[in-house]
């Protein structure tokens, strides 16, 4: 049986909440204090948190673990345990073998030198030889497609052009263990795809992968999933059970927030008028707006914006969304004003698959700026159906026949 190429074990994490001293004379004159200021039951001082609590796993070569939890639960900070950023306070941390992280893509790029010396000092800082370097200089340069701008700063690189070259950098580090956190939402659309086909490849050689993402259809594809909710580990399973149970747990923490802008939920509803949180690509649903207006609001339209979580995706409506839902003429001569519900019924909705989050907005009919607007005001995952053997992202209704090939200009044989 071989050594898991990535163990934690009852590992611990405290972090500041903010720095203890500021200048110098903070320094001096507070030693004293915190030389006898004795930490609390659990270990902490004031201002310290655990960021992680108790949290064990091991991957085997060619595993793959994907992390979820709301922001700030704790993910990054596991991988900045494994990258060696930082140490745990409990517990113990191995990773065998060169661990590249793509947690800051050029995180150690130097802003004035040109794109050529700052492919060295980070692929130095990856791990990488200046042997091994220079003898993959051209390949480096050849999958960032940056032959000519090489001798630029980078200060003068675009976002893109410098995604680009820091991932070329790091896809040629052959590590062993791979560390991603949600750093291929930049770039363009195929310069993402190439990076995921890179990964998929890097993992059927071998390499583990551990990745932080909010994106559920990336999630879906690993071995096991962890859901981590403040410091936590909620969930260890199979990414379909974990990314469920995050789910239900996220639309219960909407039901409970009100909005102070006077939206105070959205609902998806299945035809049975039921709240769900995943829904089969085409079915019929049903989506509320639950309101509270203080002020009336004449002739309201009431938009909602559905947006995919893979930025991949292309602009395709006027307000930058993949999908758009609005009122439109439908509530012409109606006046909202207190509490109540609108209601959008859509026998369709034809979605490619992923995780959506709603924008949902009113305002009245001849205004510019909406009276009310609450962003993320429910998520929910569009699934294939379980009969469906398709890996595309959209399923098209569709009838194939087959006839038989006939002689020029006649019409074929059924």
């Amino acid at each position: 049986m071989t050594a898991p190429r990535v163990e934690l074990k009852d590992v611990w994490k405290r972090l500041q909440r903010r720095s203890e001293v500021s200048t110098l004379a903070e320094l001096l004159y507070g030693l004293p204090r915190r030389l006898f200021q004795r930490p609390d039951e659990d270990g902490l001082r004031p201002h310290q948190f655990w960021a992680l609590q108790n949290i064990s796993f091991a991957l085997e070569p060619g595993e793959t673990l994907g992390i979820i939890g709301p922001n700030g639960a704790g993910k990054s900070s596991i991988l900045k345990l494994l990258f060696r950023i930082f140490r745990p306070d409990r517990g113990s941390v191995h990773a065998h073998g060169r661990v590249t992280g793509l947690i800051e893509l050029g995180a150690g790029f130097h802003p004035m030198l040109p794109g050529r010396d700052n492919v060295f000092i980070y692929g130095s800082i990856l791990g990488m030889s200046q042997r091994e370097i220079r003898s993959k200089y051209g390949a480096i340069v050849e999958f960032a497609e940056m032959a000519e701008f090489m001798e630029m700063p980078v200060k003068n690189y675009s976002s893109g052009m410098y995604a680009r070259l820091a991932f070329a950098v790091a896809a040629h580090a052959d590590p062993d263990v791979l560390l991603v956190d949600e750093v291929l939402a930049v770039g363009d659309a195929s310069f993402q795809a190439r990076c995921h086909d890179w990964i998929e490849r890097r993992r059927r050689l071998g390499c583990s992968i551990v990745i932080v993402s909010h994106q559920m259809h990336v999630i879906q594809a690993a071995t096991r999933c962890m859901y981590i909710n403040q410091g936590q580990s909620v969930m260890l399973e199979a990414p379909r059970t974990v990314i469920d149970r995050y789910m239900r747990d996220q639309a219960e923490r909407m039901q409970h927030t009100e909005s102070e802008q006077g939206i105070c939920r959205v609902e998806l509803l299945n035809e049975h008028h039921e709240p769900i949180q995943e829904l089969v690509a085409g079915m019929a649903v049903t989506m509320r707006v639950h309101w509270n207006l203080p002020e009336p609001v004449v002739g309201p339209v009431v938009t909602l914006d559905l947006v995919h979580d893979d930025p991949r995706y292309l602009i395709s409506t006027p307000g930058g969304n993949l999908a758009q839902l609005s009122s439109g003429d439908t509530l012409n001569g109606e006046t909202a004003h207190g509490s109540g519900v609108f209601d959008v019924q859509i026998e369709r909705l034809q979605l490619p698959i992923g995780m959506y989050r709603v924008n949902a907005a009113v305002k009245a009919r001849d205004a510019f700026i909406a009276a009310v607007r609450m962003e993320d005001a429910v998520r929910f995952e569009v699934r294939r159906p379980a009969d469906s053997d398709s890996h595309a992202l959209l399923e098209l209704p569709q009838r194939w026949s087959l006839s038989q090939p006939t002689e020029a200009g006649a019409p074929p044989k059924p």
